[in-house]
């Protein structure tokens, strides 16, 4: 089939031909029809154009959120693992301190039984409401301070052998070891060993004398805390003076056999107050 044509002339202002074209006549007579379908066909490309150029970047700010989301989630149990971290600190941190607070609970009852003072006696003419929330660090605070108490009043209370070796005489009633005849008050512990082993004192505390003293022969006497004092008899030597500061555990003289004795011991001497005691109760806590 033969397409037809439909020649259009140009005419220039003057009403002259200046160009000619052929258009098949198809156009011509279906122009307007195919006007419209130009338009619908620019505005779907355009329509198709904004959908994808959308649809990119709703993807990109998809995979953005996701990203946050995720994050978050991450943060979300992290957050759950630490709180979950910081209870068990918590229970832990608790344990300890109730480990404390029964281990002071011990101290005290001992030293009750020896009739000694509690380390930490119950607090009388208090009160006020509880406060259920948990200041660690405060709380913290209060058992150190707890603990460097005990440790002071430890220091300052006469516990421990002065020198290890055998009990030669104990404290109380015993036959005269001169005449081996009648009966004789020892208010102290006697402990053997060789002229010149260290003598070390049982608490800390200050020396009140340090010298020759009749049938004590040379003797160091320490004064502690809350009326405590001790006393080291029947030395060869002191190595500390009056007056001086000593530590539990420092050595203050050496063993001997001076004043009145037997043979080479220690005569070791508790007293409370100026009351003797049994000092064999306290050489083990």
């Amino acid at each position: 089939m033969i397409k037809q044509k439909t020649s259009v002339v140009f005419l220039d202002a003057n009403g002259n031909s200046d160009r000619k074209i052929q258009i098949p006549t198809f156009v011509v007579k279906n122009w307007k029809r195919i006007v419209v379908l130009g338009i619908f066909v620019i505005c779907l490309a355009c329509s198709t154009i904004v959908y994808l150029a959308t649809k990119n970047t709703s993807d990109r700010y998809e995979k953005e959120l996701t990203k946050k989301i995720e994050a978050l989630e991450a943060a979300k149990k992290s957050l759950a693992s630490e709180e979950a971290s910081n209870q068990m600190s918590m229970e832990q941190l608790q344990k300890s301190f109730d480990a404390i607070d029964s281990t002071i609970n011990q101290i005290n009852a001992k030293m009750r039984k020896r009739g000694l003072k509690d380390i930490a006696p119950k607090i009388k003419n208090v009160g006020g409401p509880v406060e259920e929330e948990v200041d660690i660090e405060e709380l913290t605070k209060f058992y150190k301070k707890e603990l460097k108490n005990l440790d002071k009043k430890l220091e300052g209370i006469p516990l421990g052998i002065p020198h290890h070796g055998k009990i030669t005489s104990r404290f109380g009633y015993r036959r005269n070891p001169f005449t081996n005849k009648g009966r004789e008050m020892h208010s102290g512990i006697d402990i053997k060993g060789r002229i010149g082993e260290p003598i070390k004192a049982t608490a800390a505390g200050k020396v009140t004398f340090a010298g020759y003293k009749g049938q004590y022969g040379r003797v160091v006497i320490v004064e502690h805390s809350n009326g405590w004092e001790t006393r080291y008899a029947h030395l060869s030597g002191a190595r500390v003076r009056s007056g001086q500061r000593v530590d539990a555990g420092q050595i203050i003289g050496t063993l001997g056999s001076t004043g009145r004795s037997t043979g080479p011991h220690l005569h070791y001497e508790l007293l409370s107050y100026g009351r003797k005691l049994n000092p064999e109760k306290t050489l083990r806590f």
